[in-house]
């Protein structure tokens, strides 16, 4: 559909890394999103990647580009949105809900954010080493746990889930490759993982006697009743290599947000030309390969960027 903008812009260019904003309002010039995801071969790094050749090549008014940085994560990512440091960043939606609301790890401190469009559906779990005695997610109560990088999204949602279930463990704070390493060597006693991460698919690809712990029916009930939005997902054979059971896990959903007063003409052409192009982001990232127009809307209790709301109900979608 197309639409009557207020602004116009030409020329592009842009580069995946770490990067500053090359590009203002105005001017003829492209505007450049720095967009702040995860670790590199992280499920939010590898749905945000392909947005640099997407922007450059579709984009149209105004002209967009992209610097696709990786980060600590969704906790990282939040404060950089809510100190001004970044465009745009990605998040988990219980740690933009804890962010938004100024709790957890973000107590005294609300973020003011909105949302973009929503960019996949994860699923999210606790891996033991075969021969380990833990059973269950309750069994984890005193044991040691790499849940993902300090700052990482993660991070946050092992702390709310341990919280939620009035458990505790000791932390190790590793990146997600060190983090299944250290697990492999028997270092810590539990991995908190998500699906798609190429570490987890290497580990497995590679016949490492791994078990995925699974969510009770009480566990979902009550992280539900906590965020309502999280979803259930199963694991299954099929999803990996040398793993013969099938499990619940936890579903969280992936967003990129933004400050609220992003302009809204560029928000606008962002949706539109990810939505109206989402093979490149189906093919990156195994978690997005529902994404499109549908799919990018879903309400988790953040608003949304005026100009997003805008795209979406020229679009039927709202």
């Amino acid at each position: 559909m197309s639409r009557i903008t207020r602004r116009g812009y030409i020329t592009s260019g842009s580069v995946i890394g770490v990067g500053t904003i090359a590009g203002c309002l105005g001017g003829g010039d492209t505007v450049n999103l720095q967009v702040h995801t995860a670790a590199e071969g992280a499920s939010h790094y590898n749905m945000s990647a392909p947005w640099v050749k997407l922007l450059q090549e579709h984009s149209e008014d105004p002209k967009l580009s992209a610097t696709v940085s990786s980060s600590d994560g969704s906790v990282a990512n939040m404060r950089m949105l809510g100190n001004g440091d970044t465009d745009i960043g990605t998040s988990v939606d219980q740690v933009a809900h804890l962010a938004y609301n100024g709790l957890g790890p973000f107590e005294g401190e609300e973020v003011e954010m909105r949302c973009i469009m929503r960019g996949e559906v994860v699923a999210q779990y606790y891996v033991v080493r075969a021969d380990s005695d833990i059973e269950s997610i309750q069994d984890l109560d005193g044991k040691s746990v790499s849940p993902g990088p300090e700052g990482g999204g993660t991070t946050g949602q092992h702390q709310e889930l341990m919280d939620t279930y009035g458990l505790e463990t000791d932390n190790t704070y590793l990146t997600y490759g060190e983090g299944g390493r250290a697990l492999r060597d028997g270092d810590v006693d539990a991995w908190f993982i998500f699906h798609g991460a190429d570490v987890m698919n290497a580990f497995a690809t590679d016949g490492d006697k791994l078990r995925l712990l699974e969510f009770s029916d009480e566990e979902f009930d009550q992280l539900q009743e906590v965020f309502p939005w999280t979803t259930e997902a199963k694991v299954t054979p099929e999803m990996l290599e040398n793993y013969d059971n099938t499990i619940r896990a936890m579903g969280t959903n992936g967003f990129w947000m933004t400050a609220p007063e992003k302009d809204n003409d560029v928000i606008y052409e962002l949706c539109r030309t990810v939505t109206q192009n989402p093979e490149p982001i189906r093919e990156a990232n195994v978690n997005s390969e529902n994404f499109g127009l549908e799919f990018a809307h879903y309400d988790f209790g953040i608003p949304y960027h005026d100009g997003a709301v805008e795209y979406f109900e020229d679009e039927g979608v709202l």
